[in-house]
């Protein structure tokens, strides 16, 4: 019998021009952060709304902290030197396996790189934004190194999904 528990898998894949896909590699997300539990618990004490997520990708190589607030070196939204055009953030509807007691759902976005010049993504993060009747909270949930980082050249897209999975 396993132990339950909740992980984030982050897997990355790039394609060219053509769409054709010429990088793909899946690791296991290990950078949970302390935004992750401080977005649950106001949830969970009916403090906030969740709203606007926003999947980032940067170039620090500065590994993860348990109390980081963003990425090290967060790569800039648009078509100039050194940054990369954002899409938008995509959640599929959660997928449950009585079978094997887990369930899980991705979270999603591209990155096109419409710069001219190459741009180097080293790090992945995740933001949970939490609204209420009184203020508004941004939390940083994830933030992961890759391994490798992944060098895009000009018109490539690069696909981050974090799948978050549970099992009883």
């Amino acid at each position: 019998m396993r132990k339950p528990n909740i992980d984030a898998y982050l897997t990355v894949i790039v394609r060219d021009k053509n769409g054709k896909v010429v990088y793909r590699r899946r690791y296991k997300s290990r950078s949970f952060l302390e935004g992750f539990l401080n977005a649950l618990a106001a949830s969970f004490s009916g403090n906030c709304a969740f709203g606007s997520p926003n999947l980032v990708v940067g170039s620090g190589t500065t590994p993860p902290k348990i109390t980081d607030t963003g990425l090290t070196n967060q790569i800039g939204n648009g078509t100039g030197p050194g940054q990369l055009q954002y899409g938008i953030d995509c959640f599929s509807a959660p997928i449950i396996n009585t079978n094997t007691n887990t369930a899980s759902f991705s979270w999603s976005k591209t990155f096109n790189n419409g710069s001219g010049g190459n741009v180097t993504v080293s790090e992945v993060g995740a933001y949970a934004n939490c609204s209420s009747p009184y203020s508004g909270n941004t939390y940083f949930i994830l933030h992961d190194l890759l391994p490798s980082p992944v060098t895009l050249a000009p018109n490539q897209v690069l696909t981050v999904v974090y799948t978050i999975t549970i099992s009883t």
